[in-house]
Protein backbone atom coordinates (compact mmCIF):
# COMPACT_ATOMS: atom_id res chain seq x y z
CA UNK A 1 0.00 0.00 0.00
CA UNK A 2 2.67 2.81 0.59
CA UNK A 3 4.38 2.03 -2.65
CA UNK A 4 0.92 2.56 -4.29
CA UNK A 5 0.33 5.65 -2.43
CA UNK A 6 4.56 6.58 -3.17
CA UNK A 7 3.35 6.34 -7.15
CA UNK A 8 -0.13 8.05 -6.83
CA UNK A 9 1.34 11.11 -4.63
CA UNK A 10 3.63 11.89 -8.16
CA UNK A 11 -0.13 11.89 -10.12
CA UNK A 12 -1.22 15.45 -10.76
CA UNK A 13 -4.37 14.28 -9.11
CA UNK A 14 -3.14 13.80 -5.90
CA UNK A 15 0.36 15.55 -5.74
CA UNK A 16 -1.78 18.04 -3.10
CA UNK A 17 -2.31 15.27 -0.76
CA UNK A 18 -0.71 13.91 1.87
CA UNK A 19 0.09 9.86 2.04
CA UNK A 20 -2.53 10.07 5.06
CA UNK A 21 -5.21 11.93 2.69
CA UNK A 22 -4.68 9.22 -0.16
CA UNK A 23 -5.05 6.52 1.94
CA UNK A 24 -8.18 8.12 3.44
CA UNK A 25 -9.70 8.72 -0.01
CA UNK A 26 -8.93 5.08 -1.21
CA UNK A 27 -10.28 3.57 1.98
CA UNK A 28 -13.92 2.61 0.68
CA UNK A 29 -13.03 2.77 -3.13
CA UNK A 30 -12.81 -0.32 -5.29
CA UNK A 31 -10.29 -0.30 -7.75
CA UNK A 32 -6.88 -2.62 -9.18
CA UNK A 33 -3.13 -2.05 -10.28
CA UNK A 34 -2.63 -4.12 -13.00
CA UNK A 35 0.82 -5.45 -14.39
CA UNK A 36 0.95 -4.67 -18.47
CA UNK A 37 4.07 -6.68 -20.53
CA UNK A 38 5.44 -4.63 -23.41
CA UNK A 39 3.30 -4.24 -26.45
CA UNK A 40 -0.15 -5.99 -24.34
CA UNK A 41 -3.21 -3.64 -25.12
CA UNK A 42 -4.54 -1.92 -22.20
CA UNK A 43 -7.26 -0.13 -23.72
CA UNK A 44 -8.87 -0.87 -27.16
CA UNK A 45 -12.43 0.15 -29.33
CA UNK A 46 -13.43 -3.27 -27.89
CA UNK A 47 -13.64 -2.24 -24.18
CA UNK A 48 -16.12 -0.23 -22.84
CA UNK A 49 -14.66 3.36 -21.99
CA UNK A 50 -15.48 2.84 -18.12
CA UNK A 51 -12.23 3.18 -16.77
CA UNK A 52 -9.50 5.67 -15.90
CA UNK A 53 -6.48 4.53 -15.78
CA UNK A 54 -3.21 6.12 -13.99
CA UNK A 55 0.58 4.82 -15.04
CA UNK A 56 2.09 4.04 -12.20
CA UNK A 57 5.56 3.06 -13.50
CA UNK A 58 6.67 2.57 -17.66
CA UNK A 59 5.07 3.97 -20.80
CA UNK A 60 2.34 3.73 -23.19
CA UNK A 61 1.56 4.18 -26.46
CA UNK A 62 -2.03 5.67 -27.46
CA UNK A 63 -2.71 5.09 -31.69
CA UNK A 64 -5.20 4.73 -33.91
CA UNK A 65 -5.49 1.58 -35.76
CA UNK A 66 -7.17 1.57 -39.24
CA UNK A 67 -8.96 -1.06 -41.07
CA UNK A 68 -6.39 -0.69 -43.56
CA UNK A 69 -3.52 -2.15 -41.30
CA UNK A 70 -2.33 1.57 -40.95
CA UNK A 71 -1.31 2.89 -37.65
CA UNK A 72 -1.28 6.47 -36.36
CA UNK A 73 0.45 7.29 -33.32
CA UNK A 74 -1.00 10.03 -31.18
CA UNK A 75 1.11 10.00 -28.62
CA UNK A 76 3.30 8.56 -26.15
CA UNK A 77 2.58 8.54 -22.32
CA UNK A 78 4.83 8.13 -19.29
CA UNK A 79 3.92 7.85 -15.71
CA UNK A 80 2.41 9.26 -13.70
CA UNK A 81 0.31 10.29 -16.78
CA UNK A 82 -3.32 9.36 -16.71
CA UNK A 83 -4.65 7.56 -19.43
CA UNK A 84 -8.38 7.50 -20.92
CA UNK A 85 -9.30 10.80 -19.13
CA UNK A 86 -10.91 12.36 -22.42
CA UNK A 87 -13.02 9.27 -22.95
CA UNK A 88 -13.93 8.27 -19.34
CA UNK A 89 -16.83 10.78 -19.44
CA UNK A 90 -17.94 10.93 -22.90
CA UNK A 91 -21.07 9.41 -24.43
CA UNK A 92 -19.06 6.72 -26.65
CA UNK A 93 -19.91 2.91 -25.57
CA UNK A 94 -15.77 1.92 -26.32
CA UNK A 95 -12.35 3.45 -26.28
CA UNK A 96 -11.58 5.56 -29.61
CA UNK A 97 -8.07 4.90 -29.53
CA UNK A 98 -5.97 2.18 -29.06
CA UNK A 99 -3.37 2.24 -25.47
CA UNK A 100 -0.63 -0.49 -25.88
CA UNK A 101 1.89 -0.62 -23.72
CA UNK A 102 5.34 0.79 -24.73
CA UNK A 103 7.26 -1.59 -21.98
CA UNK A 104 6.58 -3.48 -19.10
CA UNK A 105 4.49 -0.96 -17.33
CA UNK A 106 2.00 -0.56 -14.33
CA UNK A 107 -1.79 1.00 -14.41
CA UNK A 108 -3.93 1.73 -11.64
CA UNK A 109 -7.13 1.52 -12.87
CA UNK A 110 -10.58 2.70 -11.57
CA UNK A 111 -14.12 2.76 -12.86
CA UNK A 112 -16.49 5.87 -13.13
CA UNK A 113 -18.64 5.43 -10.24
CA UNK A 114 -15.57 4.78 -7.59
CA UNK A 115 -13.59 8.17 -9.45
CA UNK A 116 -17.09 10.00 -8.86
CA UNK A 117 -16.61 8.94 -5.21
CA UNK A 118 -13.24 10.36 -5.06
CA UNK A 119 -15.05 13.53 -6.40
CA UNK A 120 -17.09 14.19 -4.05
CA UNK A 121 -14.25 14.03 -1.01
CA UNK A 122 -12.13 15.88 -2.85
CA UNK A 123 -13.00 19.42 -4.88
CA UNK A 124 -9.18 20.09 -5.97
CA UNK A 125 -9.33 16.32 -7.69
CA UNK A 126 -12.06 17.16 -9.85
CA UNK A 127 -10.09 20.85 -11.20
CA UNK A 128 -7.37 18.93 -11.50
CA UNK A 129 -8.92 16.06 -13.72
CA UNK A 130 -10.53 18.86 -16.08
CA UNK A 131 -7.59 20.18 -16.70
CA UNK A 132 -6.23 17.22 -17.87
CA UNK A 133 -8.82 16.57 -20.60
CA UNK A 134 -8.91 20.27 -21.19
CA UNK A 135 -4.87 19.72 -22.04
CA UNK A 136 -6.02 16.92 -23.85
CA UNK A 137 -7.95 18.76 -26.64
CA UNK A 138 -5.59 21.07 -26.62
CA UNK A 139 -2.86 17.84 -27.66
CA UNK A 140 -5.57 16.72 -30.07
CA UNK A 141 -6.19 19.99 -32.26
CA UNK A 142 -2.17 20.10 -32.29
CA UNK A 143 -2.29 16.62 -33.74
CA UNK A 144 -5.36 18.05 -36.00
CA UNK A 145 -3.33 20.84 -37.54
CA UNK A 146 -0.35 18.63 -37.91
CA UNK A 147 -1.86 16.17 -39.81
CA UNK A 148 -3.70 18.81 -42.01
CA UNK A 149 -0.50 20.16 -43.39
CA UNK A 150 0.66 19.43 -46.96
CA UNK A 151 4.33 19.01 -46.90
CA UNK A 152 6.32 16.38 -44.44
CA UNK A 153 8.90 19.80 -44.03
CA UNK A 154 6.25 21.72 -42.89
CA UNK A 155 4.97 18.64 -40.62
CA UNK A 156 8.36 18.12 -38.91
CA UNK A 157 8.71 21.91 -38.24
CA UNK A 158 5.39 22.14 -36.46
CA UNK A 159 6.05 19.62 -34.39
CA UNK A 160 9.67 21.30 -33.63
CA UNK A 161 8.05 24.53 -32.45
CA UNK A 162 5.63 22.51 -30.66
CA UNK A 163 8.24 20.63 -28.34
CA UNK A 164 10.57 23.65 -28.47
CA UNK A 165 7.35 25.83 -26.48
CA UNK A 166 6.74 22.54 -24.52
CA UNK A 167 9.98 22.13 -23.26
CA UNK A 168 11.29 25.77 -23.57
CA UNK A 169 14.44 24.74 -24.97
CA UNK A 170 15.98 24.45 -28.88
CA UNK A 171 17.30 21.16 -28.15
CA UNK A 172 14.63 18.72 -28.35
CA UNK A 173 14.38 15.68 -27.01
CA UNK A 174 12.29 12.63 -28.53
CA UNK A 175 10.47 10.70 -25.82
CA UNK A 176 9.85 8.34 -28.51
CA UNK A 177 11.07 6.13 -31.31
CA UNK A 178 11.77 7.96 -35.14
CA UNK A 179 8.96 4.89 -36.30
CA UNK A 180 6.59 6.55 -33.56
CA UNK A 181 7.21 9.72 -35.05
CA UNK A 182 6.74 9.02 -38.27
CA UNK A 183 3.24 7.73 -37.07
CA UNK A 184 2.49 10.87 -35.20
CA UNK A 185 3.28 13.05 -38.41
CA UNK A 186 1.33 10.02 -40.85
CA UNK A 187 4.92 9.93 -42.88
CA UNK A 188 6.53 6.79 -43.74
CA UNK A 189 9.86 6.15 -41.60
CA UNK A 190 12.38 6.33 -44.81
CA UNK A 191 10.33 9.60 -45.71
CA UNK A 192 11.20 11.50 -41.96
CA UNK A 193 14.76 10.36 -42.33
CA UNK A 194 15.20 11.65 -45.80
CA UNK A 195 13.52 14.92 -44.70
CA UNK A 196 15.28 15.06 -41.24
CA UNK A 197 18.51 14.81 -43.09
CA UNK A 198 18.11 17.73 -45.57
CA UNK A 199 17.14 19.77 -42.91
CA UNK A 200 20.17 19.05 -41.27
CA UNK A 201 21.76 19.89 -44.51
CA UNK A 202 20.14 23.24 -45.08
CA UNK A 203 21.66 23.92 -41.28
CA UNK A 204 17.85 24.15 -40.10
CA UNK A 205 18.64 21.89 -37.00
CA UNK A 206 21.18 19.10 -36.31
CA UNK A 207 20.35 15.89 -35.38
CA UNK A 208 21.99 13.04 -32.93
CA UNK A 209 19.79 9.70 -32.32
CA UNK A 210 17.16 11.15 -30.49
CA UNK A 211 17.89 15.13 -30.03
CA UNK A 212 17.06 17.67 -32.35
CA UNK A 213 18.52 20.87 -32.03
CA UNK A 214 16.84 23.74 -33.80
CA UNK A 215 19.40 25.98 -35.57
CA UNK A 216 16.42 28.17 -37.09
CA UNK A 217 13.44 28.92 -35.47
CA UNK A 218 12.61 31.49 -38.06
CA UNK A 219 13.06 29.36 -41.39
CA UNK A 220 10.91 26.64 -38.90
CA UNK A 221 7.85 28.78 -39.07
CA UNK A 222 8.13 29.26 -42.65
CA UNK A 223 8.33 25.79 -43.59
CA UNK A 224 4.92 25.68 -41.34
CA UNK A 225 3.33 27.97 -44.42
CA UNK A 226 4.43 25.64 -47.48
Amino acid sequence: MQHLVRQLNKCRLFNHLSPEKIVFLLSDIEYNVKLYSKNEVVFSPHHHSDTLGILLEGSVDVQKIFSSGKIVTVNRRFSPDLIADASIFAKIENYPSTITANENSSVFLINKSNLLKIFSKDKEIISKFLESVSNRVLALNSTIEILSLNSVAAKIAFFLLLEHSKQNSKTIMLTFTKKSLAEHLNVSRPTLSRELKNMQLRGIISLHNRTIRILSLEILEQLCST
